[in-house]
């Protein structure tokens, strides 16, 4: 069988980026102001324009104020999503071209990303039990999306095959939350053909939706989650599963063609900061890990888009290691960021759309919605323009002397009626007169030529067009001369106009006065404008040179805070080392340590064996603590001799006491002796008494104190094996549990 892959690449040149090569696609989700965030009294600071895909971030201010309008960000992403939107359409417009891909043999991955409690599981995943299918993530809609395919397009000339896996990284460690021990580590790899993988990790196949969401939920049982101060369920981990599909369809040639698809559903634990998640312990070490891997995340979306970049550092965590083919290889891409609209998360929302701006390899213009007019103005004005064009070449096609002398009058006709024409104009139109003279006399010659070259005409044919061009230079000098005429009456009257030359030449210097008062006045506002602008922009770098020092501060301090958890444990462990562990034995680990450059890690060869990981003794099959042969078994049943015992402890019969009780019968329609129900009063608590109660047993005889020497003289039963109080244990492995 033939086997071919599909492959989607992405290049930092947008030019050479076409849609079908299109690599990553960036959508943005804001949740919903929470009810804790309302009682608060919170603020929100993102705005969200869906039809321009654009998102605008205002920069709270003190409290009991509202944020500030001047100082506003803006970010455009290929789609945005407000807190109204629903699940289903998220799906349709984000991630079912890729799972349609993902059928067609393409690698696509769909993952959320964001700071903590801003819904990148309820995107994923979608709420617990799943009960509400009108708020299913994207996880169970892909599960419906695929069989449904599967089934609308299966036949017998097409099979399909689906294997289903579920990880998580847990502090830099890869688990497999479908094992019967998932808190086991496994290894990543690197293979040449396939790439990146995780050793050992199962894969399930699934034949229904059914089996799919029992996949799931097993996992989701197995992931680990805890409880913090921003979110009850905050993840602790980040989680990928995967879906591969194998379709093989059996061509008309009678040949096999294979395509193989993998869809990666990640979802990212959040981003924290201590102070808010209030995070101690164990937590703090998660929210350590997790902060640590998603910079390095976002270091390698830095060096992907970054032409200059040489490097791109796949290798810093685990999380960028998986993720690699689908950041920068042959995987279809969409992120889904999650932000917060609350202003006590300013810093993080514009943090997130900072990085997600930076991971869409596809180029976009931030423009503000009130100027994208310009462009329907643009496009109107080349319409008009091209309609313009096309009258205009119409008017030359049926134009010719007649027409332009027409226009000629009309206009001598308007100026003289107004205000008169000036010298300027005048010589402008004897100009013109003469060109067109020019040109008349230039047509003549050229056709007379053209007439007596051609000698297969005939006379007659010959006078007629001589005839015409005599008529048509006739008609242009009798147009020329009505020309002339006007002229002459228009100087006439100019001349005739004694003071009105004088006040056309103050009104002319009015109007040029005017015209240069209106010019700086032009120039003053068009400089204001100016200035506002470049104050408005001085203003908007300004805040965010602010925001860019805060936060680099804030990364700061926590890197530092990292550094001083990592030290504290360092000094802890090297204490024990020092005080616990002689020189010699630490010696020897130490020449035993080796770096494992592939794991990022130190190991110690023959680990398995060190310490209290000696291999146990093997047991008896018998249920006996060790190996026994036959004979010690029937030496141990008959004889007390102590050498035939596994353990060196005296071992005594069981103390039997004497029966007090005997067996009869009593009529429960017959009253009860009065002995006998006081004896029964006395030995019940007054909780096990049930007044008016029928009793089936009597007491034969009741003593106040039991005789010691029959429980001395009694036999005692024998065990088979042991004291039966040990229930198969020695006291030994008793105290050891």
């Amino acid at each position: 069988m033939a086997v071919s892959t599909n492959h989607s690449t992405c290049t930092k040149d947008p030019a050479t980026t076409s849609k079908n090569t299109e690599c990553v696609r960036v959508v943005i989700r804001c949740r919903p102001m929470s009810e804790q965030e309302l009682a608060d009294g919170r603020t929100q600071t993102v705005e969200m324009d869906s039809a321009y895909h654009l998102v605008t971030v205002y920069k709270p201010t003190a409290a009991g104020q509202s944020e500030n309008r001047e100082i506003a960000k803006e970010f455009t992403f290929d789609a945005v999503y407000p807190p109204a939107s629903r699940q289903s359409q998220i799906y349709e417009e984000a991630a079912y071209p890729i799972v349609e891909n993902v059928l067609e043999g393409y690698n696509g991955t769909i993952f959320a990303y964001g700071q903590t409690g801003t819904g990148k599981t309820h995107t994923m995943v979608g709420p617990t039990g799943g009960k509400k299918t009108d708020q299913h993530g994207m996880i169970p809609r892909a599960f419906e999306h695929l069989f449904k395919s599967i089934d609308e397009s299966g036949g017998q000339e097409i099979s399909y095959l689906v294997r289903a896996s579920f990880l998580e990284i847990y502090n830099e460690e890869i688990r497999d939350l479908l094992s019967k021990n998932p808190k086991e580590k496994l290894e990543l790899k690197d293979n040449p053909d396939t790439g990146v993988y995780v050793k050992d990790l199962q894969a399930f196949v699934v034949k229904g939706v059914d089996e799919m969401r029992q996949v799931m939920a097993a996992g989701q049982r197995n992931r680990s989650v805890g409880a913090t101060l921003m979110n009850v369920e905050s993840s602790r981990s980040h989680s990928i599963f995967t879906i591969t599909v194998e379709t093989a369809e059996m061509r008309a040639d009678g040949q096999g063609h294979i395509r193989v698809g993998k869809l990666n559903m990640v979802d990212l634990a959040g981003s924290e900061r201590q102070s808010k998640t209030g995070s101690t312990g164990d937590t703090l070490k998660e929210a350590t890990k997790i902060n640590l891997s998603l910079s390095a995340l976002g270091n390698v979306i830095s060096a992907l888009v970054d032409s200059r970049s040489t490097f791109v550092p796949y290798r810093d965590s685990k999380l960028t290691r998986l993720l690699q083919d689908s950041l920068g290889g042959n995987t279809k891409t969409v992120m889904v960021a999650n932000i917060g609209p609350a202003d006590y998360n300013y810093d993080e929302t514009l943090s997130t759309l900072r990085r997600e701006a930076a991971a869409a390899n596809k180029p976009r213009i931030n423009e503000d919605p009130k100027d994208a007019m310009i462009r329907e103005f643009q496009e109107e004005i080349s319409r008009l323009k091209s309609q313009l064009a096309v009258q205009s070449g119409m008017m030359a096609e049926g134009g010719g002397s007649i027409p332009r002398e027409v226009t000629v009058e009309k206009v001598v006709e308007k100026v003289v009626h107004v205000q008169g024409p000036s010298e300027k104009e005048i010589e402008q139109i004897k100009h013109n007169m003469a060109k067109e003279q020019q040109e008349v006399h230039k047509k003549f010659e050229e056709e007379r030529q053209k007439i007596l070259a051609e000698k297969t005409r005939t006379e007659q044919e010959r006078q007629s067009l001589l005839s015409e061009l005599q008529r048509k230079e006739e008609q242009g000098e009798k147009q020329r001369q009505q020309q002339v005429q006007l002229l002459d009456k228009l100087k006439q009257m100019e001349d005739k106009m004694l003071m009105g030359t004088k006040v056309r030449e103050q009104e002319e210097e009015r109007l040029l006065l005017a015209e240069k008062y209106e010019a700086k006045d032009g120039q003053v506002l068009k400089l204001t404008n100016k200035l506002e602008k470049l104050w408005h922009k001085y203003k908007n770098a300004s805040a965010e040179v602010d925001d860019l020092q805060r936060e680099f501060q804030q990364e700061r301090e926590d890197m530092l805070e990292s550094i001083r958890a990592l030290s504290k444990e360092l000094k802890l462990k090297s204490l024990v080392i020092d005080y616990f562990i002689p020189p010699d034995e630490y010696q020897r680990i130490v020449d035993r340590a080796q770096y494992d450059q592939v794991e990022d890690s130190w190991e110690i060869s023959h680990m398995e064996i060190a310490g209290n990981a000696q291999s146990k003794r093997p047991g008896s099959a018998l249920g006996f603590k060790r190996p026994t042969a036959e004979f010690t078994r029937v030496a141990r049943q008959h004889s007390a001799d102590p050498r035939f015992r596994s353990e060196g402890i005296l071992q005594t019969d069981l103390l039997a006491t004497e029966r007090l009780t005997q067996a009869g019968e009593v009529d429960p329609s017959q009253p009860m002796n009065n002995e006998v129900l006081s004896a029964i009063r006395s030995g019940l608590d007054e909780n096990d008494y049930v007044p008016n109660a029928s009793v089936y047993f009597s007491y034969a005889e009741v003593t106040a104190e039991r005789p010691r020497s029959a429980n001395r003289s009694a036999p005692r039963p024998q065990s088979g094996t042991r004291r039966p109080g040990w229930h198969g244990k020695s006291p030994r492995e008793d105290r050891g549990s």
